[in-house]
């Protein structure tokens, strides 16, 4: 394998752990913690989409460069059979979360304000909890996600160190 495409099936990898990382750990607490949940809610609503964008798009770049060697190399991909199911699970992952549990939340939080505007406190508690709900799916799919990264890079690094010598 080329030294330019190992660095750049690296370097896709690491993206995807360090924006995982960074929006889980830097800018949604700094948010949450220095504005009201509303409004914290609504700028993540913003950066969520082309957060869960970029990840599939390089989940499936990475899955194409793979398929891509493979044409040169059959073995590759019965190599790295676990890496890529734990891309195209990551791939999936974000397009679930991109195209089904992000539009619910932006609605229920829609819903919510608008409960919360009109003093209606009984459906305002019980959208707060479907809202709660759809926040706990969504962050079990991101810690999730976070595994599987973490496992692609452990996966991809532990095949370069083994294959070594053909690179």
């Amino acid at each position: 394998m080329n030294k330019y495409i190992t660095f750049a099936i690296v370097l896709l990898i690491s993206i995807l752990i360090g924006s995982n990382v960074f929006l889980s750990f830097v800018v949604a607490p700094v948010l949450f913690s220095n504005f009201d949940k509303i409004t914290a809610g609504s700028i993540m609503q913003l950066i969520f989409p082309y957060y869960f964008k970029i990840n599939w798009i390089l989940g499936v770049v990475i899955y194409t460069i793979i398929g891509v060697l493979s044409f040169k190399d059959k073995e590759i991909v019965k190599t790295l059979k676990w890496f890529l199911v734990s891309v195209g699970a990551i791939v999936i992952l974000n397009m679930a979360q991109d195209r089904s549990l992000l539009p619910m939340a932006k609605s229920i939080q829609r819903e919510y304000v608008q409960a919360l505007e009109e003093k209606q406190k009984e459906k305002a508690e019980t959208l707060h909890s479907q809202f709660s709900n759809v926040h706990t799916v969504s962050s079990v799919i991101n810690v999730t996600t976070m595994i599987l990264e973490i496992f692609l890079l452990y996966n991809f690094l532990s095949f370069l160190k083994i294959n070594r010598k053909e690179l």
